[in-house]
């Protein structure tokens, strides 16, 4: 019972996400910032706004990033964490030659899932996830199945799997994009257990009967350590790394800063010496940390419409008295846009589409009419409804006039009339005919 209760809740959960975030709306400021990474995105997750967007639709390799996948499966379909698990000796072998991040886990040695997801998510161990997919899934193959069956439920149309690990070794079958990647991660923190497993730094795993050493394990995103000055924030919070030689450096992360919630996927960053010192850094935690520190400093929360901004005219028919009606945005709005930013250097604009220029009476103040943009440069920064500004009545004669107008210039109509014009000619035309008929038939015969 337990079982069904947490399948139906989980698919609960995805319906959510899936009608919640789904691709977040675009009001993206490109031009302020540059970044050296391939792939990055940066959303408001208090609003759903795009801050900041790079190639966030480009198929990439996802690395260890992968392993939000793997981990989101193993909560949701293992009942009792506790539960000791065998590794195999196929889930481990030709790891060492893929140079795989590992933490040692010998065949036939136990342990529990919970101390398997802790060597998964910190440090991004890829035994931990063979062993936990092929727990799960009866196989590893079974397992990638219900990764992609999974990913594909969250809307995700643009990500592929091909292992539990991210693993690539130059196989391009194994993509996905900022976007996708997105909606999973929003997904996955609304699990607890998976927030916990984001947020810690270090964890040991105490000897087993295979192995008489503890495991010291450390987490491998420096963002969260201040021990890295370069790349440490403290409002940095999560979530996953990952590396490959195809994949670049990538990293995803959420942050909170005086009322403002961020999350950032970095994918395909470089690494080299930025500064000059012989050390090579991670240009996916240092751009990570440029963008949350520009974010934070410059892009704010501004009221960019009122209720009494008259976005546009259109004409009115069937009133006597008015023949123009203001239309004026539903609500004051608010939206996140560069720091300084005054009134004159937004616009707002119609969409042609959905804003009628002609609108019929009756009428009452209030009533939506239309929809307005709202634009910082190129950006879309907020969109909102288009109302009346006013009450106007319509008039019933008018409106029969116009109907018969209208009826009378369709071509149905034209044809209707031309063939009743027709009928009436040919009617008139036999009535004439026999009324000569009968008048020959009254004229008296001459008898010879």
């Amino acid at each position: 019972m337990k079982k069904i209760f947490c399948v139906l809740l989980s698919g609960i959960l995805i319906l959510s996400v899936f009608f919640s975030c789904g691709v977040p709306s675009y009001a993206s400021f490109n031009s302020l910032l540059e970044t050296e990474a391939d792939v990055v995105m940066l959303v408001n997750t208090d609003t759903g706004d795009v801050i900041f967007d790079k190639n966030s639709t480009k198929k990439t390799a996802p690395a260890s990033l992968t392993k939000i996948v793997t981990c989101m499966l193993v909560l949701e379909n293992c009942e009792d964490l506790n539960t000791p698990v065998t590794a195999k000796f196929e889930c481990l072998d030709g790891l060492y030659a893929l140079n795989a991040a590992t933490v040692g886990i010998l065949a036939g040695e136990q342990l529990t899932v919970d101390e398997l997801l802790h060597c998964l998510m910190i440090p991004s161990a890829a035994d931990a996830a063979n062993i936990l997919a092929d727990y799960i899934g009866g196989n590893m193959d079974n397992f990638v199945i219900m990764m992609n069956d999974f990913v594909k439920k969250l809307g995700c149309e643009n990500t592929n799997f091909i292992n539990p690990s991210g693993l690539d070794n130059g196989d391009t079958n194994m993509y996905t994009t900022a976007e996708d990647l997105y909606k999973i991660t929003t997904y996955a923190l609304q699990n607890q257990q998976f927030k916990e497993l984001c947020s810690i730094l270090s964890y040991q795993i105490e000897p087993t009967e295979k192995y008489p050493h503890i495991r010291y394990l450390n987490n491998t995103n420096k963002i969260l350590n201040p021990a890295y000055k370069d790349y440490y924030c403290p409002y940095v919070f999560g979530v996953k790394t990952g590396t490959t030689d195809l994949a670049g450096h990538c990293v995803i992360t959420t942050a909170s800063k005086n009322g403002y919630n961020y999350m950032l996927i970095v994918l395909n960053a470089p690494q080299y010496d930025i500064d000059g010192d012989e050390v090579e850094e991670n240009v996916a935690f240092t751009d990570s940390k440029k963008i949350y520190e520009w974010a934070f400093d410059n892009i704010v929360l501004t009221k960019v419409t009122s209720k009494t901004d008259i976005v546009t005219v259109v004409d009115v028919k069937y009133n006597w008295k008015t023949d123009h009606l203001s239309l004026v945005p539903e609500q004051e709005l608010s939206a996140l846009v560069p720091t300084g930013t005054e009134t004159g250097s937004l616009q707002i604009r119609t969409v042609e589409n959905e804003t009628p220029k002609t609108v019929n009476t009756p009428i009452k103040k209030g009533d939506v009419l239309g929809k307005a943009e709202v634009l910082y440069g190129d950006s879309v920064v907020a969109t909102v409804n288009l109302v009346a500004s006013e009450d106007v009545s319509g008039s019933v004669i008018l409106k029969i006039t116009g109907f018969l107008g209208t009826l009378f210039r369709t071509p149905v109509m034209k044809i209707l009339i031309c063939l009743a014009v027709l009928l009436i000619v040919v009617y008139i035309l036999l009535i004439v005919r026999k009324n000569r008929l009968r008048a020959k038939q009254r004229k008296p015969r001459r008898i010879k």
